[in-house]
């Protein structure tokens, strides 16, 4: 795929996402622009074009990517735009379908990782071993740990979305599109797995909300990990190992530390200090 320098800029288009290292803008003619940032590393779309054709290739409803373009001086896609709404969407404004959505997002999780990835993506362990040299100065013991066990796990040449969750699952017409997959990577079905066990299990209800509410969400969340898990390993091939999972949900911890999600920070170290104590370090 070609890039090459268009016409459009960024002027009157309506900014509908954003991200780290990414905008995302509604273009006139029904596409979407998906520009990173004038900072992006220009490899992450490349990763993220293999990694589509790499879905669909394994039988995963993707959104199109049209072009690679140049715009205000900024690389971006033009892809197609997934009209619907997302499963966490759908969860929080129907929690009766909590159910329904937790299967859905593991059948789909199944499916994306039994696809091979392309030798092109980065590989998970080199990115796990980079996230825990971030944690090193301030968790040098926690770190030293986590980097042990990422050690003996297998590499792996699964097709791994790297952030998937209800959120990246949207209903779009009689399909459900798997999207954003600017994390994908190389590697171990398992970490793929054990990293969406982490993401549902860290989401908070905002500061305020009522108790009974909290106590809601909290009953919520236990439900749909334990449809998604139930669905994953339904639809996955071959038995799922219980032990790696755990092993790689903490170095998942561990990572998510230095991504700087604000209020998490407290949780994932008394979670990986709990960890650490049930391993016999303490």
């Amino acid at each position: 795929m070609s890039t090459k320098p268009q016409g459009l800029s960024t002027r009157g288009l309506r900014l509908i996402g954003q991200g780290r290292e990414a905008e995302v803008f509604e273009c006139p003619d029904g596409r979407v622009l998906k520009l990173l940032r004038a900072s992006g590393p220009r490899t992450g779309l490349a990763f993220e074009i293999a990694a589509l054709e790499a879905a669909r290739t394994a039988g995963v409803s993707v959104p199109q990517v049209y072009e690679e373009v140049v715009i205000d001086g900024r690389t971006g896609l033009m892809m197609e735009r997934l009209n619907g709404i997302d499963l966490l969407t759908i969860i929080g404004r129907q929690p009766w379908r909590v159910f329904r959505s937790g299967r859905l997002t593991g059948e789909v999780h199944a499916r994306i990782n039994a696809g091979r990835a392309p030798e092109s993506l980065p590989a998970v362990k080199d990115v796990m071993n980079r996230g825990l040299a971030h944690l090193a100065p301030s968790q040098p013991t926690l770190a030293e740990w986590a980097g042990g066990i990422l050690a003996r796990l297998p590499d792996g040449d699964a097709l791994c979305h790297g952030d998937f969750h209800p959120g990246q699952l949207m209903l779009s017409g009689d399909r459900y599109a798997a999207f954003d997959w600017s994390a994908a990577k190389r590697g171990d079905p398992l970490f793929d797995y054990a990293r969406t066990r982490v993401l549902l299990s860290m989401g908070e209800p905002p500061p305020g909300t009522q108790l009974a509410l909290r106590v809601l969400a909290k009953i919520g969340r236990r439900l749909l990990i334990s449809s998604y898990a139930r669905s994953y390993e339904r639809h996955t091939t071959g038995p799922v190992d219980e032990a790696r999972v755990r092993q790689w949900e903490i170095v998942n911890l561990a990572v998510r530390m230095h991504d700087g999600v604000p209020g998490e920070r407290p949780r994932l170290l008394q979670r990986l200090q709990k960890e650490f104590a049930r391993a016999g370090s303490l």
